[in-house]
């Protein structure tokens, strides 16, 4: 009769002549569990190539993707003014000196801020400006001798 023991051995038992003998013995793993320690293990001469590794997917979306959309109009204005007499602008008269340029700034009403535009011509398109809104603006024009006109007035203009 064989029985283990925590031991990991066998005890057997083996009738000798009327008395009961009982010796231990230890298992021996099998020649091919054996396991041996020959140190740091040594890499192959040329590895092979790992194979690519494939790309993450992140999984479908589902079938019913429900979307929010907000269509928002924006108007552009075209603003012009008359070109001044020469060597006169806007109340002001500068000696020998003709405009060179214009200087528009503008602004919504309902903010606190403006933008400001350098021009050449006496055409501003202004663009970006929210529908049914109000908004500002004011013109100052330039002279080649580096001096400028008062801004004029704020005129108002509805989208």
């Amino acid at each position: 009769m064989d029985n283990d023991d925590d031991d990991a051995g066998r005890l057997v038992t083996q009738p000798s002549g009327g008395d009961v003998t009982t010796q231990r013995q230890q298992q021996q793993p099998a020649a091919s569990k054996t396991k041996r320690d020959d140190g740091p293990a040594k890499a192959a001469e040329d590895p092979l190539p790992s194979p690519p590794l494939p790309e993450r997917q992140r999984a479908a979306p589902p079938h019913h993707v429900a979307f929010t959309a907000i269509v928002q109009h924006h108007v552009t204005a075209f603003v012009t003014w008359p070109e001044p007499e020469v060597g006169r602008c806007n109340g002001v008269t500068s000696r020998d000196a003709a405009v060179d340029g214009y200087r528009l700034r503008y602004g919504n009403t309902a903010m606190a801020t403006s933008t400001e535009l350098h021009l050449r011509t006496n055409v501003a398109a202004i663009d970006g400006l929210l529908p049914a809104s109000e908004y500002w603006y004011q013109l100052q024009y330039l002279f080649d001798d580096g001096s400028h006109a008062p801004w004029t007035e704020k005129q108002v203009l509805e989208t």
